[in-house]
């Protein structure tokens, strides 16, 4: 077989067609990034509402208003739940591990903060 019957490997393939694109892979177990953001994100609002709470508390009397309260008890165990669910992540662990400190820090000054300030009221 002589040089000249072999294609020039500088030529695009023209008569060559393309190859089927292989499927996305599946997302993998233990993705749970949005957990873990949902986690953070009530976690911090919980927080800041505290901290709000009780820099302003002497001027305002806001939280006195009960659903404000409900509503955050219930921020507070969403929080905490998806904290809880983030330690069963397999990826992006730094994030799981903010999302379950936030879960558990937005939980824990929830109890201490608003449930036993409305029971000594």
């Amino acid at each position: 077989m002589a040089d000249e019957d072999l294609p020039d490997s500088l030529e695009p393939a023209t008569d060559v067609p393309p190859r089927d694109e292989p499927a996305p892979p599946p997302t993998p177990k233990g993705d749970l990034r949005a957990v873990s953001i949902i986690a953070i994100v009530t976690g911090a609002i919980v927080i800041a509402w505290y901290l709000f709470i009780a820099t302003v508390q002497t001027i305002s009397k806001v939280d006195e208003m009960p659903w404000i309260q409900i509503g955050m008890w219930v921020l507070a165990a969403v929080s905490f739940v998806c904290g809880i669910l983030s330690l069963n992540a397999r990826m992006a662990r730094e994030l799981a591990a903010a999302g379950f400190i936030a879960g558990v820090a937005a939980g824990l000054l929830s109890i201490s903060i608003g449930f036993f300030s409305e029971l000594l009221n």
